[in-house]
């Protein structure tokens, strides 16, 4: 009688360790996750670049984003490459200008585990970002094109608040960030024809890079905000809703401000 008791209480404890193990288990794969992103959307920009024109041109375009996101137990990853095309004008000289812009960020933020027991969600982290730009105005032969590039390290904040609508799981939240250092090439390159720079006909790639200045509050000014409503698939997918805010000022030789509406949806494909 002893020894089946105490066998029963062994297949028991058994039991028990198997689904605490399998409970732990899927916590931790929910917890660690990683996505490839793609997404198209549409956008909207201000521009007053005074190496082109002193004038307000405004237009809209559309844009295209790939990325990788993973999540870990302790904090999560997120990197991106996101391409822009658009078509400002100015409402008073009709002039036009094309716009291209090529930007990539790596953000990090760390969970902090007080705050991650609350419905809101505050991350702390900081963003790595690389952005190359081209100007091109339509009605101008001399000094058509401007192209510039920034380097710049901001911190960041990412803000998250789960909810439950129509039976489904969705997120709510928010990334900002505000650059503390940047490197940048403005107003190094401009002239009539791509990829000519205003020192020599011919250039390399780490022309775009050289002779550039280390810049930050007073000079330079940018502050990036992106909204988002997430929608996890039972499969492991998701889908994204983003809406993009940037304003950005650089107190140059020849001044630029400008500003940014966009609009992306994305897939993330569990990989």
């Amino acid at each position: 009688m002893n020894k089946l008791y105490f066998l029963g209480l062994s297949l028991l404890a058994t039991s028990l360790s198997f689904a605490s193990f399998g409970q732990a288990q899927k916590s931790n794969d929910k917890k660690n996750q990683t996505h490839f992103i793609t997404g198209i959307g549409g956008s909207y920009v201000n521009i007053i670049d005074e190496g082109i024109s002193p004038l307000l041109y405004d237009g809209s375009g559309g844009s295209v984003i790939l990325g990788h996101f993973q999540e870990k137990m302790n904090n999560l990853n997120a990197s991106s490459v996101k391409f822009d095309f658009n078509n400002p004008s100015s409402s008073i000289s009709n002039a036009e200008m094309y716009t291209f812009r090529l930007e990539g960020h790596f953000q990090r933020y760390w969970k902090v585990s007080n705050l991650e027991e609350k419905k809101l969600k505050l991350r702390p982290g900081f963003d790595l970002s690389a952005k190359w730009a081209l100007r091109q105005h339509l009605n101008f032969t001399n000094n058509s094109q401007h192209i510039e590039t920034r380097f710049s390290v901001a911190p960041a904040l990412m803000i998250a608040r789960p909810f439950e609508l129509w039976e489904r799981n969705f997120e709510l939240g928010a990334f900002t960030s505000i650059p503390l250092l940047t490197y940048a090439t403005r107003p190094l390159f401009a002239s009539t024809r791509f990829p000519a720079s205003v020192n020599k006909e011919e250039i390399e790639f780490l022309d775009y890079v050289k002779e550039g200045e280390i810049i930050s509050f007073g000079n330079y000014f940018k502050w990036s905000t992106q909204f988002f409503l997430f929608y996890p698939l039972k499969n492991g997918n998701g889908l994204r809703l983003d809406y993009f805010w940037n304003y950005e000022s650089y107190k140059a030789q020849n001044p630029v401000r400008t500003g940014e509406h966009s609009i992306m949806i994305s897939t993330f494909f569990k990989i």
